[in-house]
């Protein structure tokens, strides 16, 4: 059904200022409008690069534990003596915890060289690795990051379910709305047409000598009456027909939905469609995005706390004239090697200090608003629940009261007939009635609409295939 309406948009569509205008089909249905602004809406698609920017992130994060190649050369010539010629390469794997492996050669000559790089032969190899004993060993920034990034990317597909839902929901309402308008509309066309009629028969009867002229200008005013109604009527739908093509597009094109098209309902299909699961709060997108966000401010914390302690960095190396990549019995002689011992300490820590005092206040803030939302989520779910049972209730009972009204208007129609009632009192009948009927399809919508909003605060992207 989806690719055949697509084909009829496509073909039957003419662009016009940028607007595709929806003209060929007849007829649109809830799925195939909801497929439309899946597939194309500018929210959804934005929904969709959030998460993509997070994966970059992600990206970007793990880029910080990139094997790294560093080659330092410099050289000095002053008339014609060559100063010094030096050349350092070396090759750097990080990891996640504190750890890094080095390894490398350098070669230096020239006649005015710093003793202290001289090197012994023609190149000096060295392989070894360094470590943060300190504040970097369990905890630092580089691993945080990658953390906090890969939680962010669960974050930030909760909150693509969010956004996806929130703007199916509100494509759904103006859908329902347009559908609404539709109904209203066919309610006034059904009664111009009943007092067209009813104002021919008046008019005949008069010519015969059976009714009064003040008949014919009392038919003529109700018959006007559902001229004007089905006027509003008709305005009514273009307005709503026009918000729901709010929620259209093809590709990067806005679609009109013209008059020709009307909506198509199948009350048992929506039900079917809109049944929504039996589901823990804990499992909404909301809650699950706020854990996420509570996850990334624990990591941050972790982090300041582990910053509180002195930064303490010692490195190791061997060093050997000999390739280690020529020579598999390289030698590792602790004569030849060369270490390093830092130690670093704030005396009063007021940065670390505030620091993690501001990461303690961060996580009890999302503490609290975590159970906030957890409170506020149960309570509208459970006011949507019984909000849908409630006007279910009220549509049943409007029906019926629709029934009676139909009943008393053609029992005041057949009296009128027989000349037993005045056609004052037929109208006033029929007004109830369409007041009835109004009314009726009015909760009903509001029922539907209800349903809807129940369905998308409990049924996401990723536990509805359909979706």
């Amino acid at each position: 059904m989806y690719k055949s309406y697509f084909l009829y948009i496509v073909l039957g569509g003419v662009f016009w200022g940028g607007t595709t205008v929806l003209r060929a089909q007849e007829s649109m249905d809830l799925n195939t409008y909801l497929d439309y602004v899946k597939a194309y809406h500018p929210l959804v698609k934005q929904a969709q690069l959030k998460l993509s920017e997070s994966q970059a992130k992600l990206l970007k994060s793990q880029g910080a534990f990139d094997p790294k190649l560093e080659v330092d050369y410099k050289d000095k010539t002053f008339q014609s003596t060559p100063y010094f010629e030096r050349l350092n390469a070396t090759f750097k794997i990080p990891t996640p915890y504190g750890l890094e492996f080095q390894g490398g050669f350098q070669e230096a000559d020239g006649s005015y060289l710093n003793p202290e790089q001289a090197v012994s032969g023609d190149q000096l190899y060295k392989v070894g690795a360094q470590i943060d004993l300190g504040k970097g060993l369990w905890a630092n920034e580089r691993r945080t990051a990658l953390k906090q990034a890969k939680s962010y990317t669960k974050q930030a597909a909760e909150e693509n379910a969010l956004q996806v839902n929130a703007t199916l929901e509100a494509a759904s309402h103006a859908f329902l709305e347009w559908y609404r308008a539709h109904q209203e509309y066919e309610v006034f066309d059904r009664f111009v047409t009943n007092a067209a009629f009813r104002f021919e028969g008046v008019k005949s009867r008069y010519r015969s000598g059976d009714l009064a002229v003040i008949d014919t200008v009392e038919a003529r005013i109700a018959y006007n009456q559902r001229v004007l109604g089905r006027k509003k009527a008709q305005m009514k739908l273009r307005e709503k027909a026009l918000k729901a093509s709010n929620f259209l597009w093809i590709g990067e094109n806005a679609v009109e939905i013209k008059d020709e098209v009307s909506p198509q309902f199948d009350p048992l299909e929506f039900r079917q469609n809109f049944q929504p699961l039996n589901g823990s709060i804990e499992d909404h997108p909301k809650i699950k995005a706020l854990g996420y966000k509570q996850e990334q401010l624990v990591f941050e914390k972790r982090l300041q706390r582990n910053n509180l302690l002195p930064e303490i960095t010692v490195g190791y190396q061997w060093l050997s004239e000999t390739n280690p990549t020529q020579q598999l019995n390289w030698a590792i002689d602790p004569d030849n090697s060369s270490t390093q011992f830092k130690l670093s300490l704030p005396l009063f820590l007021r940065k670390e200090r505030a620091n993690f005092k501001l990461a303690r206040i961060q996580l009890q803030d999302i503490e609290l608003e975590r159970k906030q939302v957890e409170t506020l989520l149960s309570n509208k779910i459970q006011a949507l629940a019984n909000q849908t049972q409630l006007l279910e209730e009220q549509w049943n009972i409007a029906q019926r009261m629709v029934l009676d009204y139909q009943a008393l208007f053609s029992g005041e129609q057949q009296k009128f007939e027989a000349g037993e009632s005045s056609l004052f009192l037929v109208n006033a009948r029929e007004s109830k009635l369409i007041e009835g009927l109004l009314k009726a399809i009015e909760l009903n919508t509001q029922k539907q609409k209800a349903q809807t909003s129940y369905y998308f605060q409990l049924v996401f992207p990723d536990t509805n295939p359909a979706l």
